[in-house]
């Protein structure tokens, strides 16, 4: 029996690391998870991994003790998965650990995006740029991510491994759709294209087609401020509904399967997992290119995705959703039929350097 631990210190990707976690699993292989669990995120499922480690509710304080677990204990376990290094911010210190780590055990550090979305930060750049030259072990979910990594160290060892659909068993078979109810979910950021957003609710508005979108996530008061100013400019209080707050995993498969489609005009990121919630739950998405949206989701023919910035045509794709909803989910039936996380457990055997 292979003995293998997923690593998500603070839960930053509850959902994510719950599908990986098993599909990782063989007949004989054993699967623990360490970091917090967060019964709001996860409450939804019937079975769980085992989680370990501690969860006092302090984050950084958690986070530490997590990594001392995790230093004390990694010889119980032939593969160590690693995700979401939150210090980097801060120090390299992370980095010479995932190394220390890597001499004693198998390890591979897994790529969300090769940045994170919010910073501009040189030094914050150059760690990771550090990171992905020490991971002798490196798991992507996309040709782009490939190609950067590639690029920033040749001596890595890139696997390529599926990033399957969140939810699908949640998927309503009779949803009642609120016709024209649009959706963004996940933390409300500039980067997340939603003044583009609220700027194509206007415009549609002129055209005569009245949309309602509903802005789920967490934010900062002074980026809501912001938001809810234009909101007011542009006379779209009463199409307009943000729900700043953490919310949990059942109310937002209520919200996306009475939705008729999400909206994702993010400007900068590698992959989204609210795309993969939003095929995985039936609905199309409008996005703007980046990430593998063209590649994957539009090439699949279960999304609409333009050119980023371009709100024109951000609005006439919502307009072509609307217009073809049996299409878009006739493609994401196709799509979703067979669950690919499954696959990554042979992924990795195959691929793994020592």
């Amino acid at each position: 029996m292979k003995k293998i631990l997923v690593v998500d210190f603070n839960c930053t990707s509850a959902l994510y690391t719950h599908y990986f976690a098993k599909g990782l699993a063989d007949e004989n292989d054993e699967v623990k998870i360490l970091g917090k669990k967060k019964p709001v995120f996860l409450d939804v499922f019937e079975h769980l991994n085992d989680y370990v480690g501690f969860n006092f509710g302090f984050k950084l304080l958690d986070y530490i003790l997590n990594w001392f677990w995790l230093l004390f204990n990694y010889d119980k376990f032939d593969l160590i998965v690693i995700q979401w290094l939150q210090l980097l911010r801060y120090t390299n210190i992370e980095i010479k650990l995932l190394n220390y780590l890597q001499s004693k055990v198998k390890l591979i550090y897994v790529v969300h995006n090769v940045y994170p979305h919010d910073i501009n930060n040189n030094k914050v750049v150059k760690r990771y740029n550090q990171l992905y030259k020490t991971a002798k072990n490196v798991a992507v979910h996309n040709d782009k991510v490939k190609e950067e990594i590639s690029e920033l160290s040749s001596d890595t060892n890139i696997l390529m491994i599926e990033h399957g659909f969140f939810l699908k068993q949640f998927r309503n078979k009779s949803p009642k759709i609120i016709l024209n109810k649009c959706l963004m979910i996940g933390y409300i950021s500039k980067y997340k294209g939603i003044e583009d957003a609220l700027k194509v609710v206007k415009i549609l508005k002129e055209r005569g087609i009245i949309i309602s979108l509903e802005i789920i996530g967490l934010g900062t008061s002074q980026y809501l401020n912001i938001l809810r100013t234009l909101i007011d400019d542009y006379k779209i209080n009463n199409q307009v509904f943000i729900l700043s707050k953490e919310v949990p995993t059942r109310f937002l498969i209520d919200k996306v399967n009475e939705s008729s489609m999400l909206w994702l005009p993010y400007k900068k990121i590698s992959q989204s997992g609210v795309a993969y919630t939003s095929v995985g739950l039936g609905k199309p998405f409008v996005g703007y290119d980046v990430g593998n949206f063209k590649d994957f989701f539009e090439k699949k023919g279960v999304a609409k995705v333009v050119e980023k910035n371009n709100i024109e045509a951000f609005s006439e794709a919502v307009i072509e959703i609307l217009n073809s909803q049996n299409l878009f989910n006739k493609n994401i039936q196709k799509l979703s039929l067979n669950n690919i996380w499954d696959s990554n457990s042979k992924l990795i055997n195959l691929n793994f350097k020592n």
